[in-house]
């Protein structure tokens, strides 16, 4: 139902087509078509037109939603928010002239991300002078900021985290910086990129609103259905209080026991799940959560992918969730800012679910067509994919684990690119992490620019007056106080080997949980 849904609602000028008798009439059509098609394949479960209708009728929920003034609308699942409308013409072109500025060095100061064959172009990026534990300096007065210690241990890292930059959000939406500057974002270099930012970042907000608001809910929106086995409480396609006949007999000489045991379970009475009529469930959840006259903690990436004739394709991304649990990421927001000569991409979700409760052993039957899934089938929905095409702002939470899919030239002869803005809203209910208010820049080179800086400007500092013997002897502290590009780049590479590490045991333990359907 959610990819019907979605597929109508990512037709253009969705709402207005919508809207005329004639057209939904015909996608009604369309609808019992395929359903028929999937039914006679068998590839996929049917549904209904109880089903096919509710989904029509939710449409109208999905106008009343959506935000037509910033093109705010629902995408391909609950809490997936999206808009082509968001960031205006000006601040996308602003965006583009102020990010320039960092893609336009000398290529050996060019930095591509590891491990990405020289297609990664990181511009500005959290793992590089990330907040390193017991090596880097912060100011923290009051209670430490501690992360919660109850998961499995490697969720929690004990070496690195990324750095957020603190964000004010004014009763009328907008942002403003509150803390010094945004990490490997050299504030007197990029002024303009940084004022682009909060603008983007205040786009941002009503977005994050609806993601929190979704995720805060207690209600889960599903629609209920009663049907019950001979357990009480346990859905079931079988006729109420029956089960599937048992067969009498023995197995054909040319057919097996399972074999033998379908027949009569093709042949028992069924009941599937039929939707109800749509009386504005979407409405009534839909409340978002104020962030207006709060502070907020946000990461900021920015990264282009490059292509070339001679490397044409991108293989895309891996599932994952951002971050480690002690930077407590619960949204994250990508603007898809600029992109030339390249296919179509996707970025596609799934979200861990709750194994199926059985109510008789080795029930094929109704574990398949209930929830479409099998003996040792992963617990995981796969909940859809949105095209991400340029200018288009995406944010979902992170409890879902997103995947790039490949992309390549559209002309294989000329290069092509695609160039993203990302924002991980940090959770604003929890305790705030350790972010660029309590932390100096790190960076070695900036503080032995700022003080040559300072000893040639007029009055510029202090220590313009100073020797160049002192001067030196400042420069000798650097070590113990700042970190070189060569030392934060190995500390990145043990970050990087600690994610990976991570993003596997998470993904075995949440998203791929088989489903046993023994009765102990």
């Amino acid at each position: 139902m959610y990819g019907l849904s979605w597929s109508l609602r990512s037709k253009p000028d969705w709402q207005r087509k919508a809207a005329d008798p004639k057209i939904r009439a015909k996608w009604r059509e369309e609808a019992i078509e395929q359903a028929a098609k999937s039914d006679e394949s068998g590839t996929a479960r049917a549904l209904t037109l109880l089903q096919i209708d509710y989904v029509l009728s939710e449409l109208d929920g999905y106008v009343k939603i959506a935000d037509n003034e910033k093109g705010i609308e629902r995408a391909c699942f609950e809490a997936i928010w999206y808009s082509d409308r968001l960031i205006s013409e000006d601040v996308m072109r602003r965006l583009k002239i102020a990010a320039s500025v960092l893609e336009n060095v000398p290529d050996d100061k060019k930095d591509w991300h590891p491990g990405s064959n020289g297609q990664v172009l990181d511009l500005v990026h959290p793992s590089l002078y990330c907040v390193v534990y017991s090596r880097t300096h912060a100011y923290l007065p009051g209670k430490p900021r501690t992360a919660d210690n109850f998961l499995p241990d490697g969720w929690i890292s004990e070496k690195f985290c990324w750095m957020p930059s603190d964000f004010t959000v004014a009763d009328d939406g907008s942002v403003s910086l509150a803390s010094p500057y945004i990490n490997n974002l050299h504030l007197r270099v990029h002024q303009p990129l940084y004022r682009v930012i909060e603008e983007i970042l205040a786009g941002f907000i009503p977005m994050f609103e609806r993601v929190l608001g979704d995720v805060n809910r207690e209600d889960n929106g599903r629609l209920s259905w009663d049907n019950t086995g001979r357990l009480g409480g346990i859905q079931c396609i079988w006729g109420p209080g029956k089960e599937p006949p048992y067969p009498e007999g023995e197995p054909g000489s040319d057919e097996d026991e399972d074999e033998f045991l379908q027949k009569f379970r093709d042949a028992a009475e069924k009941v599937v799940p039929a939707a109800t009529v749509y009386t504005g469930q979407l409405e009534e959840r839909c409340k978002p959560v104020s962030l207006r006259g709060r502070t907020i903690q946000c990461i900021v990436k920015l990264a282009n992918i490059h292509l070339t004739p001679e490397k044409p394709e991108y293989a895309g991304g891996s599932w994952h969730v951002e971050g480690m649990v002690n930077e407590r990421i619960i949204a994250s927001g990508i603007y898809y800012y600029d992109e030339d000569n390249i296919t179509e991409s996707k970025l596609s979700f799934r979200v861990a679910t709750a194994g199926p409760e059985y109510h008789m052993q080795d029930d094929i039957d109704c574990m398949k067509l209930l929830y479409g899934m099998a003996r040792e089938s992963e617990c995981v929905q796969e909940i859809g994919e949105v095209v991400t095409k340029a200018g288009r702002a995406l944010a979902w939470p992170n409890l879902f684990q997103h995947c790039v899919s490949p992309f390549k030239l559209a002309d294989a002869t000329k290069a092509g690119h695609r160039k993203i803005l990302a924002l991980f809203l940090v959770d604003p209910t929890a305790d705030p992490v350790v972010s660029a208010t309590d932390v100096p820049p790190q960076q070695a080179e900036w503080a032995a620019e700022a003080l040559e800086e300072a000893a040639v400007a007029e009055r510029a500092s202090a220590l313009g007056g100073l020797s160049r013997e002192l001067r030196d002897l400042v420069r000798k502290q650097f070590p113990a106080s700042f970190m070189t590009l060569q030392e934060a780049e190995a500390y990145r590479l043990t970050l990087m080997e600690e994610r990976t590490a991570f993003v596997a045991d998470h993904t075995e333990k949440v998203f791929s949980f088989p489903f046993n359907m023994c009765e102990h």
